[in-house]
């Protein structure tokens, strides 16, 4: 009767435990937190991308990593691509000042925008998972046109795609500006990850903007380049390392959980070991 109701119990620690982290990642599915800096790296090429693993930053890398440390951090609603999307074009409709594409072939505006290239790189993995808070994603955004030295202030919005899931917005960059299709003004987005991504693989995506235009120039995505594919991420609330010997509470459910669990384990044994009389 003893083991009945110590299993019973520990089923319904289990339960319990396995509900309260249901909810802690529904939380996280609603808000999530990151920070982001533009690299500067002054025309020098950057070092050879060695695939999906971490590697050792240069000396502007470092910089915005430094600055990475001072900037508040702020939870926000996730908003999907398609609401972004959706959003400039209400923005449109209320005369907002943001004008679509039709607005530009009316003004007789012929250049075409690109995005060359883009590549990324991973940074900081805290607990030696394989799984990093801190990675950059790199791109080559070019303007094409008949005209020569033509140029064009731009800005980017990036996504991140879980597993496949849908696109959402962490960053929207500062406007900056491309002249023709030189090739030493890569733009360099350093970005460490906070809070609201479970540790998963993850693609990346990257929409370009006109300034003072409401749809999409450019966009390259993992669809196109296996750099921008399957990025092993997550965020710093799930990147810890902990000494040997160093008592850490990993979340008041799981704790909890991992001593009731010794608790019944305990009198399961003693009633297991104590003779019938």
């Amino acid at each position: 009767m003893n083991i009945l109701l110590a299993v019973s119990l520990l089923v319904a620690v289990t339960g319990s435990a396995a509900a309260s982290s249901e909810m802690r990642d529904s939380g996280n599915l609603l808000q999530i937190s990151a920070v982001s800096v533009s690299v500067k790296q002054q025309g020098q090429a950057l070092p050879p991308v060695l695939g999906h693993r971490g590697q050792a930053m240069n000396a502007a890398q470092l910089e915005g990593a430094n600055r990475l440390k001072h900037i508040p951090v702020v939870k926000t609603p996730r908003k999907t691509r398609e609401q972004v999307i959706a959003d400039k074009q209400i923005n449109v409709d209320t005369r907002s000042g943001l004008r679509s594409s039709a607005a530009r072939l009316n003004a007789a505006i012929y250049y075409e925008f690109a995005i060359y290239d883009a590549s990324t790189r991973l940074f900081e993995d805290i607990d030696y998972d394989g799984f990093y808070r801190t990675f950059s994603v790199t791109f080559d955004a070019d303007v094409h046109s008949s005209n020569l030295n033509q140029y064009a202030d731009v800005y980017a919005m990036l996504y991140l795609s879980r597993n496949g899931g849908p696109w959402e917005l962490y960053h929207t960059t500062e406007i900056f500006t491309i002249f023709d299709d030189v090739s030493n003004d890569d733009f360099e987005v350093l970005t460490t990850l906070h809070s609201g991504y479970p540790t998963d693989h993850y693609d990346v995506l990257i929409d370009l903007y006109e300034v003072g235009y409401s749809d999409i120039v450019a966009t390259i995505s993992s669809d196109d380049l296996d750099e921008l594919y399957g990025l092993p991420l997550e965020s710093a609330d799930r990147d810890f390392y902990a000494d040997e010997g160093t008592e850490v509470i990993v979340g008041g459910a799981i704790s909890m959980f991992a001593m009731l669990f010794l608790w019944v384990f305990a009198i399961i044994r003693r009633v297991v070991s104590t003779p019938s009389q």
